[in-house]
C-alpha cells in the first residue's frame, strides 16, 4: 500500500470516528509504528489532522493562513458537466498544496497531446489527465507518448488501454460495481428482463457495460435483456427525436419490466412522460434506474440512481499525484477505485403482471 492509499484511509477513519489511534492504525493497515507516525505527521503538516497523545483528531479550523504552495499540477479533462465535480475535488486538495493549471479538451486525443505538452513545457510538477482512449484497445502511439513524459502522471476516471500491467497510476469510480449494485436491486425486486440504455463511447461507459454483462450471468437475469446504444438512439450530445419511443418499443417487444440508463439523465424525463402516455406508469408497470445522479431526484417520480463520488475521485487522484511528486517512487503503479452509492427513490418497485 502506497503512502497515498494509507493516508486516504487514515483520513477516512478520522472522518468516521473524529479521531484515530496510532496503535489501532498499525493493526488495521498492517504496517509499522514508524510508517504510521510518518503518515500522521504528514497529514498534520497538511493541516488535515491535529496531533494528540497516542494519535490524532480531525484538524480544527483555527483560521491559520494557508500553507505555502508546494506544487503546480496540470489538469487535462474533457468538456463535460461530469468533470466539474472532479475538478472541485482537485481544488479541495490543492487549496493548501499549490496551484492547479486546468486545460479543457473536446474528447480529442490529438488536442490532448498538445495540451499536455504545453503544460509540461510550462513547468508543472505533475499531471492529472482524463485521456480520450478506449480501455479495450491497444494504443501503441498513446503508450509511447505517455512513456515520454518527464513528470509524474495519474489518470483520472481512466485506465491505461489494452489491459495487462500498466505503468501509470489511476483513480476512477468503480463503475462495474455501481452497475452490479443497481441490477442486483432490480433482481431482488423480482425483475428479470431489462433494457439498458448506453450511448456513451468513453471508458466509463465501457466499465458500466462490463458491469451489466457481468450481472446478466451472476444474477441470473434473462438473456433476452438487451442494450440500446448509438446505433439505435444516435450518438449526438442528446437523444434524437423519437428515441424514447425506440426504448419503449423495445420494452414492450421483449416484455421488459425495468430500464437501466447510463448517462443522458435529462432524457429520462421524456422517457417517464412517454411511458406514462403508453399506460406504463413508473414504477407500477416499469421501473427505472439511472447511472449518474445530477437531476434524477427532480423527475416525477424521483428516479433511483447510481451516484459516482466524483469529488472524492478528484481528491484521491490529487493526493496520489502529490505523493508521486514528493517521493518519485519506483514502486509499481496503483489503481484506486472509488465506490459509487446507490440512491433508492420512488422509480423502482416489484414488477406487476401485464
Amino acid at each position: 500500500m502506497l503512502a497515498a492509499e494509507r493516508r486516504a484511509r487514515i483520513l477516512d477513519l478520522a472522518r468516521q470516528d473524529g479521531a484515530v489511534r496510532i496503535s489501532q492504525l498499525v493493526t488495521d493497515l498492517g504496517v509499522s509504528h514508524v510508517t504510521i507516525r510518518r503518515d500522521v505527521d504528514s497529514l498534520v503538516e497538511e493541516r488535515m489532522l491535529d496531533k494528540v497523545r497516542g494519535g490524532a483528531i480531525l484538524a480544527s479550523d483555527r483560521g491559520d493562513p494557508p500553507a505555502a504552495a508546494t506544487a503546480t499540477i496540470g489538469v487535462v479533462i474533457p468538456t463535460s458537466y461530469y468533470y466539474r465535480f472532479v475538478v472541485d475535488g482537485i481544488g479541495d486538495v490543492m487549496a493548501d498544496h499549490g496551484e492547479m493549471k486546468l486545460a479543457i479538451s473536446e474528447y480529442d486525443l490529438a488536442e490532448e497531446y498538445r495540451l499536455v505538452r504545453e503544460l509540461v513545457d510550462s513547468g508543472v510538477d505533475g499531471l492529472l489527465w482524463v485521456p480520450s482512449v478506449s480501455e479495450r484497445d491497444e494504443a501503441p502511439e498513446f503508450t509511447s507518448f505517455v512513456a515520454g513524459l518527464s513528470v509524474p502522471l495519474v489518470f483520472v476516471e481512466r485506465e491505461a488501454p489494452g489491459g495487462g500491467l500498466g505503468t501509470v497510476s489511476s483513480v476512477r469510480s468503480a463503475h462495474e460495481r455501481g452497475a452490479m449494485s443497481a441490477l442486483r436491486h432490480l433482481r431482488d425486486l423480482g425483475h428479470r428482463r431489462l433494457v439498458m440504455v448506453s450511448r456513451g463511447s468513453s471508458q466509463s461507459a465501457e466499465f458500466v457495460r462490463r458491469g451489466w454483462a457481468d450481472a446478466l450471468g451472476r444474477l441470473g437475469l434473462d438473456p433476452e435483456s438487451t442494450i440500446l446504444g448509438p446505433n439505435e438512439l444516435g450518438a449526438g450530445p442528446t437523444w434524437e427525436r423519437g428515441s424514447a419511443d425506440v426504448v419503449l418499443d423495445m420494452v414492450e417487444r421483449i416484455g421488459a419490466t425495468a430500464v437501466f440508463s447510463h448517462g443522458d439523465e435529462n432524457s429520462l424525463f421524456g422517457l417517464v412522460q412517454n411511458a406514462r402516455g403508453r399506460g406504463l406508469a413508473v414504477p407500477d408497470q416499469l421501473s427505472i434506474v439511472a447511472y449518474d445522479d445530477d437531476v434524477s431526484a427532480h423527475a416525477d417520480p424521483p428516479i433511483s440512481a447510481v451516484a459516482p463520488d466524483r469529488r472524492r475521485v478528484g481528491a484521491h487522484a490529487t493526493r496520489l499525484l502529490l505523493d508521486l511528486i514528493r517521493e518519485r517512487s519506483a514502486e509499481p503503479p496503483v489503481q484506486l477505485q472509488i465506490e459509487p452509492r446507490l440512491i433508492l427513490r420512488a422509480s423502482t418497485a416489484p414488477p406487476s403482471v401485464r
